[in-house]
């Protein structure tokens, strides 16, 4: 991938065996172009040059909306995040179904380009299931240590609306796109649901408790909720 710069804007080029010449305004504001093997210089500053008004007013909207992660196409040149850093997508259709991480890329090998969503959502599954545990136990384990209890079960479920949750039984369940957020992160939700096990409630004394055990969750919360909204 190569970073351009036409009259105005600098943007990242990505090519491919596709036929047409596409652009992409990516939620962080910046520019991804996919073109031909064959495509010219030329002929991919024309295409920008008359979609530069559609290009700026995109980017303004995104930019005065602040970073924003929800929302994924899951195609060529787009942006996704694993542990908290932003990965640059790279397609390929052929024999084999595969994705793996290369540098500052995310590469997606496919049979269909159709297929691209479901091998990210089974790669990202895999990865928290793999990663979670481990960045989890750390702080199971000092809370037991300082209140004497641990949860019954903790569950990884891909979950809509929560990032966790903690029932009556003490099973608490963790939402498999933490996986896509920073370590800080994930261990902020679990010493959230943690707490619920001594107090099953958002009152003052929960806050208290949450507080005493890890001190900085404002922040941390903060930046879960910049990053993941």
């Amino acid at each position: 991938m190569e970073i351009k710069k036409p009259d105005s804007i600098s943007y990242s080029l990505v090519k491919s065996s596709r036929k047409s010449i596409g652009i992409i305004v990516q939620t962080d504001g910046s520019v991804v172009v996919r073109a031909p093997h064959r495509a010219t210089k030329k002929e991919i500053d024309d295409v920008i040059n008359k979609r530069i008004n559609w290009i700026l007013k995109h980017k303004k909207k995104f930019e005065e909306r602040g970073p924003t992660y929800s929302k994924r196409e899951f195609v060529d040149g787009e942006k996704h995040l694993f542990l908290g850093k932003m990965y640059i997508m790279r397609v390929t259709v052929g024999a084999f179904n595969n994705v793996t991480i290369n540098g500052e890329f995310i590469d997606v090998a496919c049979k269909n380009e159709d297929l691209v969503k479901y091998l990210m959502e089974q790669w990202y599954r895999q990865m928290a299931n793999k990663l979670m545990p481990q960045l989890m136990m750390s702080i199971v384990d000092k809370f037991n240590s300082l209140y004497d209890i641990s949860p019954n079960k903790i569950s990884l479920k891909n979950m809509k609306s929560r990032w966790g949750s903690c029932s009556s039984k003490a099973n608490i369940s963790m939402n498999i796109k933490l996986i896509k957020s920073t370590e800080s992160c994930i261990e902020y939700v679990i010493a959230h649901e943690l707490c619920h096990l001594i107090q099953m409630n958002h009152s003052k004394k929960y806050y208290s408790l949450l507080t005493e055990f890890m001190p900085d969750w404002k922040e941390r919360k903060k930046s879960l909720d910049h990053f993941m909204r």
